[in-house]
């Protein structure tokens, strides 16, 4: 399969750094230091965490990454109603803060990509459990959905 997540350069956040690496000028210029040197660590700061951002090759669209929690007793089920048909009767599993099995999902902000993948817990780590299901069109958005109604 191929990669069709990848690390992009955030444009927005670039555009805030340069603006504010802007502002740190003009506060220099003016001879405020202290200003100067907060509002240029903040451009540093923000731009080392926040440059690069995930996105879905095929549509450009962001990617967000999350992870639900289940008990061990609702794994099954929980696989059942992944690889069946996802809709409005679908079983319910309520996600917990922790647990013995995890699902994490990969999903484009604009709901046109996402990947599930379900681990289980073994002493100290998460080990994965199947390969990785893909969905795509009208799939996702019933996911989404499905996802929505399962949290508490």
């Amino acid at each position: 399969m191929e990669n069709v997540i990848e690390k992009r350069l955030n444009v927005k956040v670039l555009v805030l750094v340069i603006t504010l690496v802007i502002v740190s000028g003009v506060a220099l210029i003016l001879k405020d230091y202290s200003t100067t040197v907060i509002v240029f660590i903040a451009a540093a700061l923000i731009f080392f965490f926040k440059r690069k951002h995930e996105v879905y090759t095929v549509t450009g669209s962001p990617v967000k990454r999350e992870s639900y929690f289940f008990d061990r007793d609702s794994k099954s089920a929980l696989e059942n109603v992944l690889h069946g048909e996802l809709g409005d009767n679908s079983l319910l599993i309520y996600f917990s803060d922790s647990g013995s099995g995890r699902l994490d999902v990969i999903m484009t902000k604009d709901e046109s990509y996402a990947v599930a993948t379900m681990y289980h817990y073994i002493p100290h780590k998460y080990e994965q459990v199947a390969d990785p299901i893909v969905y795509s069109g009208p799939k996702v958005k019933k996911l989404a959905r499905y996802l929505k109604r399962c949290q508490r």
